[in-house]
């Protein structure tokens, strides 16, 4: 059990992917696409720019941009940058920093308002800790700061209280947790937000949402998708309001080009 569930920080979640029948898809003609990155398409890494996109990977994504008419989009806690220059062919919607910016029909917005110089001394706070303290990474978000302690899991609890202690002096922000890490991220951004504009505009709207993720800040998105009439998909083995469940991104890969055929 992670630290922030032994407190209760994100309240409790049943495991209901283990109580739901086999995967029910629509078809690719009436579904929208909508994918976390890290630990859904791709394998967690022990750094955030040690993770490796396989071609099958590539392959899927240029396979579902086919089938489904464009309405397939990324929905991560990455930058939209970040996502171009690891997705660098890829042509659908970005969303990135969990909903705080977006890249669709080429145009790149900014989907909440935040205050920059915020953002920049949160980052040189996270960073003079994290020179004390290298244990920690620190990941910098256009919007926000993250503080991964996947190489220190036993110090879970100073990582936990550092990072509140910034965003309570944080006026319009907050912590959110998430796998072995807490990031910072302006109040009112989140997935699921973003997601809500998305489903309600151009091709994407009227259709039945299909979401993947693994991650805490997947929950919300996963939770709409289900809400929606759609399919929410668990990607690994955390708690989770979704009713189906794959073990690995593999896995997921292997069934959309099943379901795509």
């Amino acid at each position: 059990m992670e630290y922030y569930e032994m407190t209760g920080f994100m309240g409790l979640m049943t495991d209901s992917a283990d109580d739901c029948s086999e995967i029910e898809m629509p078809r690719p003609e009436e579904a929208a696409l909508l994918l976390d990155f890290d630990g859904t398409l791709v394998d967690i890494a022990d750094r955030p720019n040690g993770i490796v996109v396989t071609s099958e990977t590539r392959k899927i994504l240029a396979q579902a941009l086919e089938r489904l008419d464009g309405r397939v989009a990324i929905v991560s806690g990455r930058s939209v940058a970040e996502l171009e220059r690891f997705l660098p062919d890829f042509a659908g919607p970005l969303i990135g920093t969990h909903g705080s910016e977006m890249r669709a029909d080429g145009e790149h917005r900014q989907l909440v308002d935040f205050d920059r110089a915020t953002v920049s001394r949160l980052i040189r706070l996270a960073d003079d800790f994290a020179a004390l303290r290298p244990e920690f990474l620190v990941e910098h978000k256009p919007s926000g700061v993250v503080l991964h302690y996947r190489q220190a899991e036993e110090h879970a609890a100073l990582a936990m209280r550092f990072m509140e202690s910034l965003a309570m002096a944080a006026d319009g922000f907050r912590i959110q947790p998430a796998l072995m890490a807490y990031e910072i991220k302006p109040e009112g951004v989140g997935k699921d937000v973003a997601l809500e504009r998305l489903l309600s505009t151009g091709a994407f709207a009227g259709k039945t949402p299909v979401y993947a993720g693994d991650d805490l800040t997947d929950e919300p998105a996963l939770e709409l998708a289900q809400d929606r009439g759609g399919v929410a998909i668990k990607v690994g083995p955390a708690e989770t309001v979704a009713c189906h469940r794959l073990e690995h991104p593999a896995d997921l890969i292997r069934f959309l080009g099943g379901w795509l055929g």
